[in-house]
């Protein structure tokens, strides 16, 4: 390999790692009967500066699912529930939020209203999102909201973000 072929390499590398370590991360956790919504949701997120890790976004054939799932909560900063009918149901979705808890991550739940008695107990009595399946916009426009705010008044999200 020519000198100005690694040179290149390299510098795509570096490049990506600074990106890696200065973009901030938001983990979504969801049941993926919800990945429509949670496509809007990283769309929307990306027009932020914003990345979201998704485990079925970065599929890696032959790794232990738990395992990738476990260092993408790791690596966000806050975690992202999406407690509709099917996330509540979620067992994934209940250990997802449990493991965040551990490790003293920040929330943004996401809650459609007739689901609020079945949220995951570290969730309850915590402020979040309603969620409306008849405006998705409504609802990304609040997470929106709640993020802008995060970056304005978290020193911990601005400094990550």
């Amino acid at each position: 390999m020519a000198n100005n072929q690694k040179c290149n390499r390299l510098s795509g590398e570096v490049f990506w790692w600074v990106v890696s370590v200065f973009m901030c991360h938001i983990f979504i956790s969801h049941s993926e009967l919800d990945s429509k919504f949670v496509g809007y949701l990283n769309a929307m997120c990306s027009l932020l500066d914003i990345e979201c890790l998704v485990a079925e976004y970065k599929q890696q054939a032959g790794k232990e699912l738990w395992d990738k799932i476990q260092s993408m909560i790791e690596r966000s900063y806050i975690v992202i529930p999406i407690l509709t009918a099917n996330g509540v149901s979620s067992e994934w979705v209940k250990k997802e939020v449990t493991m965040a808890k551990t490790l003293n991550k920040k929330f943004i739940p996401v809650v459609q209203d007739f689901v609020k008695n079945d949220i995951p107990d570290e969730l309850k009595g915590k402020e979040y999102v309603p969620y409306n399946a008849e405006d998705l916009t409504e609802t990304l426009l609040k997470i929106a909201l709640q993020l802008r705010e995060l970056k304005r008044n978290d020193i911990g999200f601005a400094t990550n973000c």
